[in-house]
């Protein structure tokens, strides 16, 4: 039993986390390994709605474990297990599973909601007890995707390193179209909760806040809960324009990290993204990060696309997560070959606590300093965060990449900028991977872009295509230029669609550079963006 506002969501420091990876700790072993990775996810599935988990088998390449065990357990809305079966993962490929098919969904019936728990097993360290899946809300005109957020517990270590501090959830957009509802969702651990309630707390555009209070009676285990928080007399809150949420809670036996978005009122379509710490009343050593060398290092920085149709735009959202700060934040612009068109300082400058999301539209911004972009060539836009050496160790975006259309639903990919880690010099690479939805128009971009002021290498970078029905995969290497960028569109690469067969599929990306990163797009022409960054 759990008593209404005992706890706030716990999370585990950033600097703990390192700690048990292999990026600050290279050599984890006994105790710390991880055998058990799992997740579990919300699942909604009606005549124009699937839910879809799709995944690579990874741990091949990336571990080099022969083959893992995949048990699946499918729960209903109250919680009840109705199928389970296991399988052996023993081959890279695409695997994309369907709640649709799986539940033998027939047109015309009513609509279903539950849970989907996979649970990855393996007899060597895994590292993460988190998998690389991702949950796919394939609607009518939509595919929305985000990767693992929520999951049970392995055991009472784990639950004790992600319990050290008390902070709420936050970090997610509420969009002002009147014909969608913003909604957060989680499935319960395995004990019963009497009675639990949740204090929601909207800031809009202006600062201005709004507070309500949830009951939630009797939450059994494993049942699933949508929680969608605002009604339409509420939303005109918003004053038209997009706005956020805390969301506090005393939830302590399951992970919560709460799958997140805006869903139509019909539940044809949605969109997706996942919450994040709210972390703007830390007060200890692990609230920032101080830059180990400001010779070498910004303090901060991430890159990200700019889209360039004319219907579309690309937002950067700064959400009021983090602790009082002096930061200002800077722009570079660069073209897919690495050539700078312009730096824009202090574009945004913070220098007391922020109390509300603040919505960069960079399109508008470039426009304001008449710089003039080619918009048939690809561009990067670079974020660097200067805050006179030190940065919230949880600086949180969002990214919006949307396209105005019949609909206008944009991505919200939750991120963080990247902070300066010496470790990471001596990698003498990375692996990234990501998914290709194959649904609408499907896009990738790779950015070799880095945190170093200087001297950040070019990248030789090799990608596999992989597809679900064996594990023969399609090879194309090529050069990024510092500062560069790779742009890939499904629909002018005939031979991997070909290759595809009208399936989901995967892209590997190896390279000689530990800064390559990336993001994928699925973009709907009826104005949906599902997107996320890789893994």
């Amino acid at each position: 039993m759990c008593s209404i506002f005992v706890h706030y969501h716990i999370m585990k420091s950033y600097q703990a986390h390192l700690s048990s990876t292999n990026i600050k700790n290279p050599k984890i072993s006994g105790n710390n390994e991880v055998l058990r990775s799992s997740a579990i996810f919300p699942f909604i599935i009606n005549d124009s709605l699937d839910t879809k988990i799709l995944f690579m088998g990874y741990w091949l390449i990336k571990r080099n474990i022969k083959k893992v065990s995949l048990n699946i357990s499918i729960r209903s809305k109250e919680g009840i297990l109705i199928k389970k079966s296991v399988q052996t993962i023993n081959q890279v490929k695409a695997f994309s599973i369907s709640l649709k098919k799986i539940l033998k969904f027939k047109s015309g019936t009513k609509f279903k909601s539950g849970s989907i728990e996979l649970e990855i097993l393996s007899d060597k360290n895994m590292v993460y007890p988190y998998p690389a899946l991702v949950v796919n809300y394939q609607g009518k005109d939509s595919s929305a995707v985000v990767h693992t957020c929520g999951r049970i517990y392995n055991n009472r270590k784990d639950f004790l390193e992600n319990n050290q501090q008390k902070v709420l959830e936050t970090g997610i957009d509420i969009i002002p179209n009147k014909d969608f509802i913003p909604f957060f969702s989680f499935v319960n651990g395995k004990s019963r909760i009497k009675k639990s309630a949740l204090k929601i707390k909207v800031i809009n555009y202006l600062g201005e806040e709004f507070t309500k209070i949830i009951i939630l009676k009797d939450l059994k285990p494993y049942e699933t809960k949508f929680v969608y928080f605002l009604n339409d007399n509420e939303k005109k809150f918003l004053r038209e324009k997009k706005a956020t949420v805390k969301i506090k809670h005393n939830f302590t036996n399951f992970f919560p990290r709460f799958l997140s978005g805006n869903i139509q009122q019909n539940f044809y379509n949605s969109s997706l993204t996942h919450t994040y710490y709210d972390t703007s009343k830390q007060k200890d050593k692990n609230a920032f990060w101080p830059n180990p060398n400001k010779n070498i290092f910004y303090d901060s920085s991430v890159s990200f696309p700019l889209f360039k149709n004319k219907k579309s735009y690309t937002e950067l959202v700064v959400y009021p997560n983090f602790p009082k700060c002096n930061v200002k934040f800077n722009l570079e612009i660069y073209n897919n070959t690495g050539i700078k068109i312009k730096k824009l300082n202090s574009v945004l400058k913070i220098s007391n606590k922020l109390n509300k999301p603040i919505y960069l539209d960079i399109k508008k911004i470039l426009n304001k300093d008449n710089i003039k972009i080619n918009y048939k060539k690809d561009h990067l836009i670079k974020l660097i965060v200067d805050g006179n050496g030190k940065v919230p160790t949880r600086l949180k975006f969002g990214l919006n990449l949307g396209f105005k259309n019949k609909f206008d639903v944009p991505s919200n990919i939750c991120f963080n900028a990247h902070v300066p880690n010496s470790k990471v010099l001596t990698k003498p690479g990375t692996f990234k991977w990501a998914p290709i939805l194959n649904k609408h128009n499907s896009y990738f971009i790779i950015s070799n872009t880095s945190n170093l002021k200087n001297k950040n290498k070019k990248a030789n970078v090799v990608l596999n295509f992989w597809n679900e029905l064996d594990s023969k995969f399609l090879r194309k290497k090529m050069l990024i230029k510092n500062n560069g960028s790779y742009w890939f569109d499904l629909n002018k690469n005939k031979k991997i669609q070909k290759f595809l067969k009208n399936k989901t599929g995967w892209v590997t990306i190896q390279s000689d550079n530990p800064f390559v990163n990336g993001w994928y797009v699925e973009k709907s022409n009826a104005g949906f963006i599902g997107a996320d960054h890789f893994f």
